[in-house]
């Protein structure tokens, strides 16, 4: 009946039923694992953890797995390897078999490397993962030569050519003869896919001229700078060889322009920052902005933004809203200075004070910008703002009094700043989302009143240090420490853009609520801020399969408003577990963290957070 049901199913739609794989049988291989190789498959059942949905059986896909299998093994230094795949088919189903004879497995014995002027054997040895008395990885060398050539060009060798011979015996010994060639030099540069009477705006990006040495850091450089102006969906610079020469290239530019005029939007899940003394929150928002990107034929944009969010953790009933009108530009008076001049209107609300319904902040900004790579930069940014509060009552005053403060209420209703603050920012993981190792290092300082006027005078400096560490190939230690102090801060004035230091929530304590890890409790937990701030954060991530991850964590911290009781305090700390779903954008992150309160640790105080992207 079944065998009649499948041929009038054929009959009408004229393909046969998929074949569903229900088992793969793995044999012979004595050295690496059944689990170690499951997961290069493209043929396999779906797993018990649901991370992988199982494929239909697919003969030239099973072809295809045994490819990978023998070359999984040859980089394990067995070359001799021979696997054989077959299967079974019965009831709409398919069993998989794969046979394999591993053979000897060779190692590394010696490398002898000839013709290296630029580069030493130790550094050779090192691109070309050549380790001695290891197993001979055969398949990663030969992807790993492209690698020591762009070494090369470092040293303006764009044509070198490298020759690799294993000599197997009981063991392999690799030869390796490499001509580095002439140095080579930059020749005529021709631009695509732009009106000449644009190239201007061009050549003015570019970090070299002709008769320059080819130096792969001033085009990577040149080529940041052209995208900068926010002109150029794609740029590449590449170089061509000159016919009949063996040290010229030509420099082609191609580039595709945006459009001049458009309008922009973006909405989503992340982490919006509410406010200037914050770190950002997790939030649901988004903008609609309309950019001209070229003003008069220039490279100078100008824009106007409406933005709207909604933190996710906060008692704010009102979202915060924002509108920017600006004007950017690469170039002041012949200078290459990055600049953004904007004027801004925006509403804050006062966290947990509800006769203050919301914050009005408004000014003008001026940000100037210099970049050293991808994401590491030098900036100064200075803001005239104003600050005004929709209702000032007898209650605001009466909070003030409990707290034995004297406070001018007549600032509260037009408040003015003025500042000038400077970052220097320095990134340097090997992966802005997925970090395994490097660090980051940040320091801000800040400036208001004082010689700039204002109503306000007082400084700020924010220090802050991440480093990141692969303990296995699956899981990293990650160390967050932030250092901040306020210099001259009068306790009498409100806090409306939180510039004291709070701790508190999903983006630093995740064992205590937003802002709350200190508060005034006969004042409804209003959160406090303090002058000194110590954090610390430490996390091992481990990544369980491809899209699902484990952490583990500790947060510690130290909030005071004066010195010696921030030097004698003890550290305030919450520990905790987390999962992590790996997405495009980032990981998305649900942890659960239980605080240390009265020396006493309760897993019924515990918190759960859901955030995106990594802590830090």
């Amino acid at each position: 009946a079944v065998s009649c049901y499948h041929f009038i199913l054929y009959s009408i739609f004229g393909q046969e039923l998929p074949i569903k794989i229900k088992s793969v049988t793995i044999s012979g291989n004595n050295s690496i694992s059944k689990k170690e190789l499951m997961p290069l498959l493209r043929q396999r059942p779906s797993n018990l953890s649901f991370t992988f949905k199982g494929t239909n059986f697919n003969g030239r896909l099973l072809k295809m797995d045994a490819f990978t299998l023998k070359n999984y093994f040859i980089s394990k230094g067995f070359l001799l390897v021979d696997i054989k795949e077959s299967y079974d088919i019965k009831d709409n189903t398919a069993d998989i078999y794969f046979k394999v004879d591993e053979g000897k497995q060779f190692f590394l014995s010696k490398v002898q490397i000839s013709g290296n002027q630029h580069l030493t054997d130790g550094q050779i040895k090192s691109i070309l993962n050549l380790r001695e008395r290891e197993p001979f990885n055969s398949v990663l060398l030969n992807e790993r030569v492209t690698e020591l050539q762009k070494n090369l060009e470092y040293f303006s060798k764009l044509f070198s050519t490298i020759e690799i011979e294993p000599i197997i015996s009981d063991s392999v010994e690799v030869l390796i003869t490499i001509n580095e060639g002439e140095d080579v030099y930059i020749n005529k540069t021709f631009i695509e896919g732009i009106d000449i009477l644009d190239s201007n705006l061009v050549w003015r990006e570019l970090l070299y001229i002709p008769g320059n040495n080819y130096d792969p850091e001033i085009i990577e450089k040149s080529k940041r700078r052209l995208r900068e102006t926010g002109i150029y969906s794609m740029v590449n610079l590449v170089p061509v060889k000159v016919t009949d020469s063996d040290s010229l290239v030509n420099m082609v530019i191609s580039l595709n322009k945006y459009k001049q005029r458009e309008w922009l939007s973006v909405g989503g899940y992340e982490p919006v920052e509410f406010y200037e003394g914050l770190d950002p929150l997790p939030a649901l928002g988004g903008f609609i902005e309309w950019r001209n990107r070229s003003i008069f034929k220039t490279n100078s944009n100008f824009s106007t933004k409406f933005l709207i969010g909604f933190p996710w953790e906060t008692n704010f009933t009102l979202p915060r809203l924002r509108y920017d009108i600006g004007f950017d530009t690469n170039w002041i008076l012949g200078i290459r200075w990055p600049t953004k001049i904007s004027s801004f209107y925006e509403t804050l609300i006062n966290y947990d004070q509800e006769t203050i319904d919301q914050v009005e902040r408004y000014g003008l900004e001026m940000s100037q910008s210099i970049m050293f790579d991808e994401r590491s930069y030098f900036q100064n940014i200075t803001v005239w703002e104003n600050f005004s509060d929709n209702k000032t009552d007898i209650y605001i005053i009466s909070v003030i009094d409990s707290l034995n403060i004297n406070q001018n209420t007549s600032s509260v209703k037009n408040l003015q700043q003025r500042s000038l603050s400077f970052r220097i920012h320095l990134d340097k993981k090997d992966d802005p989302l997925f970090p395994k190792k490097g660090y980051l290092f940040d320091i801000y300082f800040k400036s208001t009143g004082y010689f700039l006027g204002g109503e306000r005078d007082y400084r700020k400096l924010d220090f802050s240090f991440n480093t990141y560490s692969s303990i296995t190939k699956k899981s990293v230690i990650a160390i967050r420490v932030k250092l901040g102090r306020l210099w001259s801060w009068e306790q009498s004035d409100i806090d409306y853009s939180y510039e004291k230091f709070y701790l508190g929530g999903s983006s630093n304590m995740r064992g205590w609520e937003i802002l709350k890890y200190k508060t005034k409790n006969d004042l409804g937990d209003t959160p406090v801020g303090g002058i000194f701030r110590f954090l610390t954060n430490i996390e091992f991530r481990i990544q369980l399969n491809e899209s699902l991850g484990i952490n583990i964590f500790y947060d510690g911290g130290i909030l005071s408003d004066n010195y010696e009781n921030f030097i004698k305090s003890k550290l305030g700390w919450n520990t905790g577990i987390g999962l992590t779903f790996s997405t495009p954008l980032g990981p998305v992150r649900l942890d659960y963290a239980v605080p240390f309160i009265e020396d006493d640790i309760n897993i019924r105080n515990g918190k759960i957070n859901f955030g995106v992207q990594y802590l830090f």
